[in-house]
């Protein structure tokens, strides 16, 4: 009995001590549990920390682009965007006014310019100050000081007195405007599509311009013509958007010419394989959402061009203020080589486009693609839409372009058939000095200003000793005599 006894407990001894393992491993289990939901827990509140903080952060920095902070006694300082080449100090305003553009011309008696509520003949209307005030376009009238009462209403509507060189009601229209208006109807009496849909110029119809400008190699560009390109377009633009191909980087040099007051974004290509107009349209719309807060719509108008062309800024001026919906249209350009006192004999060519943003899209957002589906043009033969200058380069610069791969683009015909025949500043001083192409057979067509009416752009005539190696042939021994003798 005894024995059975001992024998009982002996045997349960082990199957205790197995109990307390099973116990203590569960413990340490559960403890190893509980110290990695701990961890767990402090990595995610140690997360949601840092989230709350770059959110504060984030808001206090939205906050201060919105508010100027103002030292006692001083004004407030307006902050201008300048990120990465992106400058935008009038973030949502046009370059163009309604009330600057225009003026009213008012009747005699103001207090009798109400409309009347039946119809009569348009000279008792005028006698008695019915007809309501008439805005004109302050560019294309004569005298601004006009009124309603010094014009001859017999049987005819009211009108502005149009400058010569511009038409319409409110002489807004410039003579290019209006030539391309009377073919565009031409073409739609025959069935065609009309490229321009047109409505009253208003403040609330005044339209962006976004300027994509490809200028391409930085080491080939005339920096007097583009800075020319620039000025003459400055009043019009509202953004300029410059892609260009350099080892380097030259915002500097671009921003001396756009001002401060100006609204750009650059773009910087390492080469022209990654510089496409369609990559550069990407870039340039996230940057101005990005760093101004300005989102580009269907409405807006864009036009693309190079570094050899000037616009006429009265045609893009007329679009900004008159155009409803612009389908792609091509622009025809004065033909001038050297400089623009040579004329190609072909006259003119066809280049850049402009368009409503809208349709981009059709294009894939290509803006060589949107000029192949320009069927219609602005100028014509004998009024231009703009200057195309090729080769309007120095004779060394000249040289220079030929020797790179883009000379293949180029005709080129060498000084003579020998085996050390070669190019150089002093042969290409000939052919500009000689009127001939550098293909050695056109003969150019000598231009003068005194009997050129589109001799070059305005802006160039305004500011001649700042462009004059574009005005002047340097190289004519008879040009510089006549200046001499001017002098």
């Amino acid at each position: 009995m005894v024995r059975s006894t001992i024998l009982a407990t002996y045997n349960q001894t082990p199957v205790a001590g197995v109990g307390r393992l099973a116990i203590t491993k569960k413990l340490v289990l559960w403890l190893v549990l509980v110290l990695q939901v701990g961890f767990i827990g402090c990595i995610w509140l140690l997360q949601m920390s840092r989230g709350q903080e770059s959110q504060q952060r984030g808001a206090m920095d939205q906050l201060g682009g919105r508010v100027n902070f103002v030292a006692s006694g001083e004004a407030p300082i307006e902050k201008m965007a300048l990120v990465g080449g992106t400058h935008c100090p009038h973030q949502q305003e046009n370059v163009n006014r309604y009330d600057r553009d225009f003026y009213q011309m008012k009747p005699e008696r103001l207090n009798e310019s109400h409309l009347p509520d039946y119809n009569v003949p348009a000279y008792v209307d005028a006698e008695m100050g019915l007809t309501p005030n008439l805005w004109c376009y302050r560019e294309g009238t004569i005298n601004e000081s006009q009124r309603l009462n010094d014009v001859d209403y017999l049987m005819a509507p009211p009108q502005c007195r149009c400058e010569s060189g511009w038409h319409g009601r409110d002489c807004g229209q410039p003579e290019i405007i209006w030539r391309a208006l009377m073919t565009s109807n031409r073409a739609s009496k025959r069935g065609g599509s009309t490229p321009l849909q047109l409505v009253e110029a208003s403040s609330t119809s005044l339209h962006r311009l976004f300027y994509m400008l490809e200028l391409g190699a930085w080491d080939h560009l005339s920096l007097e013509l583009l800075e020319l390109q620039i000025r003459a377009l400055i009043e019009v633009v509202d953004y300029f958007l410059i892609y260009y191909v350099s080892n380097g980087s030259k915002e500097r040099s671009l921003e001396s010419m756009l001002g401060s007051q100006t609204s750009y974004t650059l773009l910087r290509c390492s080469s022209e394989s990654n510089c496409s107009s369609s990559m550069a349209y990407s870039h340039f719309r996230r940057q101005l959402w990005q760093q101004c807060g300005v989102q580009m719509q269907a409405q807006d108008l864009l036009l693309h061009g190079d570094s050899g062309t000037v616009y006429a800024p009265a045609a893009l001026k007329f679009l900004k203020y008159y155009a409803k919906d612009v389908l792609p249209l091509k622009f025809r350009l004065k033909y001038n080589v050297y400089g623009f006192y040579w004329q190609h004999p072909k006259k003119t060519l066809l280049n850049g486009v402009i368009s409503s943003l809208g349709h981009l899209h059709s294009a894939q957002l290509d803006a060589h693609r949107l000029h192949r589906l320009a069927s219609s043009t602005l100028g014509d033969l004998n009024h231009y839409g703009g200057w195309n200058c090729e080769l309007c380069l120095p004779p060394e610069q000249i040289v220079l372009l030929l020797q790179s791969s883009n000379h293949r683009k180029l005709p080129v015909k060498l000084p003579n058939d020998t085996r050390n025949a070669h190019i150089d500043a002093n042969y290409m001083q000939q052919l500009i000095a000689n009127g001939v192409h550098i293909d050695g057979a056109t003969q150019l067509h000598r231009l003068r200003e005194q009997s050129e009416k589109y001799f070059a752009p305005e802006e160039a005539l305004q500011h001649s000793s700042q462009y004059g190696q574009l005005l002047v042939n340097l190289y004519d021994v008879d040009v510089l005599e006549d200046l001499q003798d001017e002098d």
